[in-house]
């Protein structure tokens, strides 16, 4: 009995190594690389935007360009980078500095910081109805995000990726009180190629209850238009 054991023993501590060894395994796919970062590398996207204040709203296309700008060892022992937002309106030749966000790529999840506010983009590895809680960093409520399609298609300006992820963030379908819609689309070496989000407060209060009547939100598009290293 004890030699048996023993043998059980050797057999269950090589089946946890070779779990374990999934992130050292250079052949293991983890989805890293639908968000490849490193120092020099950006995308420059379409965006169209417009804000609702007081049921007023106000649109504005623009061009934005995400750099990363540098990188730095974190506590955790993984690596952060720094990315540059640059905004450009039509006709402008040169960005114009917006503010930086940061990234944190570790071995189960990427987290990226916008505004000071971490949120986990993508966990890895990457699995067709994964789901995970995109606020799980922060202290915002509880926000699950799903990979709805692996290996998908998206095309955009002429140009088709192959082989993408969608993440749906939030789709509640509310059009009463709230309407929460929220998508991000990665591409395999490019990174994120498109984000939707349309978060609108409805009217809720006497005779425009229901009438899809827009008091405050935004409905934004951001899609790729380039992307390399300088």
């Amino acid at each position: 009995m004890k030699h048996f054991l023993k043998y059980l023993i050797a057999i269950l501590s090589i089946a946890v190594v070779s779990c374990d060894s999934s992130d050292e395994n250079p052949s293991f796919d983890t989805g890293k690389d639908y968000f490849p970062i490193r120092k020099g590398v950006f995308q420059i996207y379409e965006v169209n935007e417009t804000e609702y204040t007081l049921g007023v709203p106000q649109s504005e296309i623009y061009e934005l360009k995400v750099l990363v700008a540098d990188s730095f060892k974190n506590a955790e022992g993984d690596y952060s980078y720094v990315m540059y937002r640059s905004k450009r309106a039509e006709g402008e030749a040169e960005f114009s500095y917006i503010d930086t966000w940061s990234v944190r790529i570790g071995s189960r999840e990427v987290v990226v910081n916008e505004e000071n506010i971490p949120f986990l983009k993508i966990k890895l590895p990457v699995a067709k109805n994964l789901e995970w809680d995109g606020n799980q960093f922060n202290a915002n409520g509880e926000d699950i995000y799903t990979i709805e399609e692996v290996k998908t298609s998206f095309e955009t300006n002429g140009k088709t990726y192959d082989d993408c992820i969608v993440i749906n963030q939030n789709d509640n379908e509310d059009f009463v009180v709230t309407l929460d819609q929220r998508k991000e689309i990665y591409a395999r070496h490019v990174g994120l190629v498109s984000r939707e989000i349309k978060f609108l407060n409805y009217c809720s209060v006497g005779s425009c209850l229901g009438q899809q009547q827009v008091e405050s939100g935004v409905i934004y598009t951001q899609t790729i238009k380039s992307h390399g290293v300088e």
